[in-house]
């Protein structure tokens, strides 16, 4: 249950928003820095409640699955499984390019996406009238100013994933469209497109539609991670290994699995303490300035594991067995 916020705070925040956020750098996996904009902790409950309102209304289309409940990076990868061709693509300055104008239009349309089963019939708000006109000009635009920083969408308020979503809506509209004229399937998680067919359609006319499908929506590929991925090698969609079945790199269950040999072999001490020195360098940085516990740590990436490979995988049940035994002898 969330607290109440006063009018008078309110106010104040709305009209001082740009002075409530911090910034700060993570490394990127690909090398180079990311800007996290992040906003104090009074701007960020308030960010909490609209997120809330945001996602009651909000109805999502199928082809997305970042952010979104009962959708992960796994159930994205899981369309392109076993596809001949498989065709990555980064929207640049994600986050940045959705500005202030971009949000305050969409939350007025109709197309915002009023869920049908909110609203039964006889209610006093009707569904029919919401998904009509969607928000009042005066309310989109004071949701739009309370998930901006500098009129831009920040990457690190509560709000910004699903503003994401809602603003990506008539791209991925058009995108599902595009893949069905050419016999493609279809995903986005956040600014990871994916396209996937079992013939070579990722030709120069499909690139060509495919270019100006985005360039109208206000986004941008980045060309530089533009990729078309062939059976012949290993096909990756948002880190999972797509191929044959969903799988991880190889690294990644190496990790797992020297981890979980240190802890048995030397004890709990040593192991966590050989985890604390290395865990800085593979994480790149650190919430709080804390390191979390090995076995947190080891718990998370097992339970991946099986979410990728499946909860009747054999390696995955003996890496998780081990780690209950292992905690038992802790």
């Amino acid at each position: 249950m969330y607290k109440k916020i006063s009018a008078k705070r309110l106010k104040h925040y709305y009209a001082n928003i740009n002075k409530k956020y911090i910034n700060f750098e993570i490394p990127k996996k690909t090398g180079g820095k990311r800007t996290i904009t992040a906003p104090d902790k009074f701007l960020k409950a308030i960010q909490r409640r609209i997120n809330l309102l945001l996602t009651l209304f909000f109805e999502p289309k199928p082809a997305a699955h970042g952010f979104l409940e009962n959708r992960s990076i796994v159930t994205n990868a899981k369309i392109h499984v076993g596809k001949k061709y498989v065709l990555n693509i980064d929207l640049k300055d994600f986050f940045p390019s959705i500005h202030f104008g971009r949000i305050k239009a969409v939350l007025q349309l109709p197309v915002f996406g009023i869920k049908a089963n909110q609203f039964k019939q006889g209610d006093s708000i009707s569904f029919e009238l919401l998904a009509k006109f969607g928000l009042k000009p005066e309310f989109a635009q004071i949701i739009a100013n309370f998930c901006c920083f500098e009129s831009k969408l920040p990457q690190g308020a509560p709000t910004s994933p699903i503003v994401t979503n809602i603003v990506s809506q008539r791209l991925d509209y058009k995108l599902v469209k595009l893949a069905k004229e050419y016999h493609c399937f279809y995903t986005r998680y956040a600014d990871d497109i994916t396209f996937s067919c079992d013939k070579n359609r990722f030709k120069e006319e499909f690139m060509i539609k495919l270019d100006e499908i985005i360039k109208s929506e206000g986004f941008v590929m980045n060309d530089k991670k533009t990729r078309t991925q062939k059976k012949a090698v290993r096909q990756e969609v948002t880190g999972i290994t797509v191929n044959e079945k969903l799988n991880l790199q190889r690294t990644y269950v190496k990790k797992v699995r020297a981890a979980l040999s240190n802890w048995e072999k030397y004890g709990y001490e040593k192991a966590n303490a050989k985890f604390a020195s290395s865990y800085p360098q593979e994480k790149g940085f650190l919430r709080n300035k804390t390191i979390p516990p090995m076995e947190a740590v080891l718990s998370g990436k097992v339970m991946f594991l099986g979410m990728v490979r499946g909860q009747d995988d054999t390696l995955y049940l003996k890496y998780k067995n081990k780690l209950s035994e292992l905690l038992i002898t802790k």
